[in-house]
């Protein structure tokens, strides 16, 4: 009887182990090709799911217009993959998603959203998590395509992330607002997520483009500018923020963002202030550029 029970039990794992390898090993499909998102599923899960799937398409499309609206940048595709991630909870933006790339043959930027998130159910809203990840990776995908990666992990994205939830929630209410409604509660509680809705609530949209646009302008890339986190990437982030900003925003930042010195930032905004004001022919203005990007903007006043 011991045997028989050992035995059945080692072909329970065998099955169980199988079952499990056989899922492992499922195909990963293109699913959709949408007006901005090529989609990609596992094929077991997307034929499991695919109702709940697709009710998402036009969502996806429509708060990639809405980005492009608010911030007045495109980024540099129009289209980008979005895969149906094969494991649970979460989601993530990436500069090149594997399952993709090793589908496609090549470098394929996008986000991914947890599979159960558009089947499963929060707040009483049918793929609640769906629309509130899809549209927050969005945001993460939109910072590192339009500008550059590499914003302060301890308050922009990442290990905080209070300015893609902020841009989220714009968009949510336009287009889902129940979503909405119940994504900004998640994030009151940090207070960061409070300076960032007070920046756009007092000088909207602009100030967030200009910032983008005069970092694109510049050449900025964050990750050749300190540590992250640093207070030197971080000033240099509120440098470009205080470019959009008709007034001095460093009382809304003054306590709330680590790391931030607005003493450091004014010296960052004369640094800009001095090689952008030279000739372009000048090769004086080019090496005080280079020097400024990254990081040694103290370079340009000697």
């Amino acid at each position: 009887m011991r045997l028989y029970r050992v035995m059945a039990v080692a072909l329970c794992l065998l099955a169980g182990s199988q079952v499990l390898l056989m899922a492992q090993n499922a195909p990963f499909i293109e699913i959709h090709t949408g007006k901005h998102w090529v989609w990609v599923a596992r094929q077991d899960q997307f034929q499991a799911h695919q109702a709940d799937i697709e009710a998402l398409y036009d969502y996806a499309d429509r708060a990639f217009d809405e980005l492009v609206r608010d911030w007045g940048v495109r980024p540099p595709q129009d289209r980008y993959s979005l895969l149906v991630y094969e494991q649970t909870g979460g989601g993530f933006a990436a500069g090149d998603i594997d399952e993709v790339h090793k589908l496609t043959g090549k470098e394929s930027p996008g986000i991914g959203v947890s599979y159960d998130a558009f089947y499963g159910t929060a707040y009483g809203i049918k793929a609640y998590w769906a629309h509130a990840i899809m549209t927050h990776e969005m945001v993460n995908l939109f910072t590192g395509q339009v500008v550059s990666g590499g914003w302060p992990v301890d308050w922009w994205a990442d290990h905080r992330s209070p300015f893609p939830l902020m841009t989220a929630v714009q968009i949510e209410y336009k287009l889902v607002p129940d979503v909405a409604v119940h994504h900004i509660q998640e994030g009151l509680h940090d207070p960061l997520v409070g300076m960032f809705l007070n920046l756009k609530d007092q000088y909207g949209w602009n100030l967030f483009r200009t910032a983008f646009r005069t970092a694109i302008q510049d050449g900025i890339h964050w990750d050749a500018i300190g540590e992250n986190p640093s207070p030197l990437r971080t000033n240099y982030v509120a440098a470009y923020l205080q470019i959009g900003a008709p007034e001095d925003i460093a009382p809304i930042l003054t306590g709330l963002v680590p790391g931030f010195d607005p003493a450091v930032v004014k010296d960052i905004l004369r640094a800009r202030h001095v090689w952008t004001s030279l000739p372009a022919t000048n090769p004086h203005r080019a090496a005080l550029h280079a020097a400024y990007l990254k990081g040694d903007y103290t370079a340009c006043l000697k």
